[in-house]
């Protein structure tokens, strides 16, 4: 017996259109979607990017600044090498007008100079097994000082010499004569005496 189909042609065709257009909907939303999802990763992976850029960016101004004080650093260095090896060359600077002034302080008042002397002595540095190094770039500098005056008793020369002993930066103070002295009638004991003064920059 042969079925009877009631439904038209159409009908058929209509479902499947329907099926097809509901395969199309459901892919494209499928597209939609990853699509979506693939523009929310790449706005994310471009905000994590430019954080990144940021900070790196900051880094880079920070060394920069870092950079920029190293080098002032390092000129001032150079600066203070440079004023370094010329005091190692010529030596420190005295200062006569304070020496004066300590020996003015130290004299008895009575006690007057006649002449004052100075001469710079210079040594080469030694080696360990005592002989003198002429590759040496520093040498060793003094200032040698001789002073020739009048006393009125040796007690006032005596005074003096302990004064100049106890002065700090005045070495090898000795006494080199000391005798009599007549003039206008008044005996005097007239000196000379030798101390130095060393030139040399201070022990790092």
């Amino acid at each position: 017996m042969r079925e009877l189909e009631f439904l038209p042609n159409w009908y058929g065709q209509a479902r499947s259109r329907y099926r097809w257009l509901r395969l199309q909907a459901c892919t494209t939303l499928l597209l939609v979607g990853g699509l979506g999802l693939w523009l929310g990763l790449a706005q994310r992976n471009i905000r994590s990017a430019q954080a990144a850029l940021n900070a790196t960016d900051l880094q880079l101004a920070q060394s920069q600044l870092e950079l920029e004080q190293l080098q002032v650093q390092l000129k001032l260095k150079n600066q203070l090498e440079f004023q370094r090896q010329i005091v190692s060359r010529l030596g420190m600077q005295v200062e006569v007008s304070r020496m004066l002034n300590t020996l003015e302080r130290l004299m008895p008042k009575e006690m007057s100079l006649t002449e004052l002397t100075f001469d710079t002595a210079e040594e080469l540095v030694k080696r360990s097994d005592g002989t003198a190094n002429d590759n040496s770039p520093t040498k060793s500098r003094a200032l040698r000082v001789k002073l020739l005056g009048v006393a009125p008793s040796d007690v006032d020369l005596a005074n003096f010499l302990a004064g100049l002993t106890n002065v700090p930066f005045f070495q090898e103070v000795s006494l080199t004569y000391a005798r009599d002295k007549s003039q206008g009638g008044h005996t005097m004991r007239e000196f000379e005496v030798a101390f130095g003064m060393s030139l040399n920059p201070p022990s790092e």
